[in-house]
């Protein structure tokens, strides 16, 4: 059973280690994320890891100011192999993280990928809002391991889905909090059939999700669930990593909507949420594996230090006079210098 997850990046390249670990020591068999326009490392990061098939990448460069992004990003991502030979899809964003409470916490553990036939079409996981929690300065540490307060189900930030759906190629298109228009005559059965339903991740039927009704992006109150799995959306992270974000335009709706109002909503996370810890051991050595990729800790550190940098230019500050920049690039060449291999062993 191939399960695929997509995302759609552009200058996430000090990210992009942490999401590639944890989404392959969930159990996910294919990996695609397609990147436009970047100006830091993780072009080269990314073609890394795929030269090792540890993933896909896919450039969707000179797209034209003012275009929409994210969908035709999308829609390159759904014509891929990994996408059409995908027994299920999952479409996320590198700030999210899906995380199981049942069994092992695999992504096994929460879909059924056994011989019977799957009894539903498709699962809409809810959001777990978290925010600064205090930290301002960017550090390349874990995002899941540095925020842990988060806002209640009951906000109705908390209520935005992302959504695991199998038979991609019966849905018109490919969005980034679920699929849109599913064709029934390509399915060859009626809604309501045996598999043709939707559920919450806790696995009861969602009434607002048909074939025909509007494209779902929130469940409404008693549909909404982190029962059996949540997706710990990191909207935040640091204070200097979301002044990147400030006041900016939206890939998906090419409007400014990260306002201090964003920020602030965001930010009221009160809840402890650690249930991302309880993977400690096994993302460890699977980070150990990816970092091990040729190229990619040389990579992983400039990356680092290109989002200082952008950190920089976006506030007007002198980037030669944080040591963080030259301790990263200090790292790079440290990686350079190591024989091909040596880091594995």
């Amino acid at each position: 059973m191939r399960i695929t997850v997509v995302a759609s990046m552009r200058n996430e390249g000090a990210f992009i280690v942490e999401w590639v670990s944890w989404y392959r020591m969930l159990g996910f068999t294919d990996i695609v994320v397609v990147t436009n326009d970047c100006t830091d490392h993780s072009p080269d990061l990314l073609d890394a890891m795929a030269q090792e098939r540890w993933m896909h990448h896919l450039r969707c460069d000179g797209i034209p100011p003012g275009q929409g992004i994210t969908p035709r990003k999308l829609a390159m991502a759904a014509q891929s192999r990994p996408v059409r030979r995908a027994g299920w899809v999952f479409v996320c964003d590198v700030d999210e993280f899906l995380v199981v409470h049942r069994g092992d916490g695999t992504i096994h553990d929460l879909l059924p990928t056994g011989g019977a036939p799957p009894p539903f079409l498709g699962m809409s996981v809810n959001w777990r809002i978290f925010g600064t929690c205090g930290v301002d300065a960017y550090e390349d540490v874990p995002v899941h391991r540095q925020f842990s307060l988060a806002l209640p189900l009951s906000k109705g930030l908390s209520k935005g889905i992302k959504t695991l759906y199998r038979e991609p190629g019966w849905f018109a298109h490919m969005g980034e909090h679920g699929p849109r228009r599913l064709n029934l005559a390509l399915a060859g059965k009626a809604w309501g059939d045996p598999g043709m339903a939707w559920v919450n991740a806790a696995g009861e039927e969602v009434s607002s999700w048909t074939p025909r009704a509007p494209y779902v992006r929130r469940l409404p109150q008693g549909e909404a669930t982190h029962e059996g799995a949540q997706i710990n959306h990191y909207m935040l992270r640091s204070a200097e990593s979301f002044s990147l974000k400030y006041n900016t335009l939206s890939p998906v709706a090419l409007q400014n909507r990260y306002t201090r109002g964003y920020f602030r909503r965001a930010n009221a996370g009160e809840e402890p949420d650690m249930t991302a810890f309880r993977y400690a051991d096994r993302f460890d050595a699977m980070r150990a594996k990816v970092m091990a990729i040729p190229g990619v800790a040389r990579l992983h550190a400039l990356c680092c230090a290109d989002h200082l940098r952008l950190i920089h230019a976006r506030a007007g500050t002198d980037a030669a006079a944080d040591p963080r920049i030259a301790a990263f690039e200090a790292q790079a060449a440290a990686a350079s210098a190591v024989p091909r291999g040596a880091a594995a062993s």
